[in-house]
């Protein structure tokens, strides 16, 4: 844990917010390395392939093991306050890197696999989870300067697109996109939701059609 409180000293002695915000994320950077030795998380960059066609940009996306990411989620919500304890991902944005929960992980694979959901069953909803939290980290490194919200709502609109290329028909593509609208996005914290997410509104990247999200 050495590296880890040096990170933290230097962040402690930084003399301004900005010194503070990237010592915190050193303090992080530290932990996922020290979790990662014990159990090193795989590239994937099949799913990498899934944010160049979606988002624009290729970031290096990696899938961490079960038995290192609920160890490194404990540190990582010392560090936060106790804040997002049920973190999906993690962006280095300095690395253009994207480290991924295992269960999210486990659907996109699922998704690249064709591995349709059955009805009516949790896998519906990790679906349309796992694209969201990829494309929201992409859409973060396309955009730095965008907001939470603002690219929360961009990651939503991804999901209908994704779904219909998978080639399981137009109806499973609207279901699991309205699953992403009605279900996932009411739950996410408030500063990921806006009001100007919604069809016809500012964020709206087809304002010309009423299919939404």
């Amino acid at each position: 844990m050495q590296p880890v409180a040096d990170a933290a000293r230097r962040g402690c002695a930084a003399g301004s917010p900005d010194g503070w915000r990237n010592g915190q994320f050193d303090v992080v950077r530290q932990l996922m390395a020290l979790h990662g030795e014990l159990a090193p998380p795989r590239q994937r960059r099949d799913y990498a392939r899934i944010a160049s066609r979606s988002v624009g940009v290729e970031p290096d996306v990696y899938c961490w093991q079960p038995a290192a990411w609920p160890p490194f989620l404990e540190h990582y919500a010392i560090v936060r306050g106790g804040e997002q304890t049920s973190l999906k991902s993690v962006l280095d944005r300095g690395a253009s890197r994207i480290d991924l929960d295992p269960a999210m992980c486990a659907a996109l694979g699922r998704y690249l696999q064709r591995i349709k959901p059955s009805e009516v069953t949790y896998q519906n909803f990790e679906l349309a989870e796992s694209l969201i939290v990829l494309t929201h980290d992409a859409e973060h490194l396309k955009a730095p300067s965008a907001s939470e919200a603002a690219v929360e709502c961009y990651a939503l609109q991804h999901v209908r697109p994704l779904v219909r290329e998978a080639g399981w028909g137009d109806a499973f593509a609207n279901e699991i996109a309205l699953l992403a609208w009605e279900i996932y996005y009411p739950r996410v914290p408030p500063p990921f939701r806006t009001g100007e997410c919604r069809d016809g509104g500012p964020l709206d990247r087809s304002p010309g059609s009423n299919a939404w999200p």
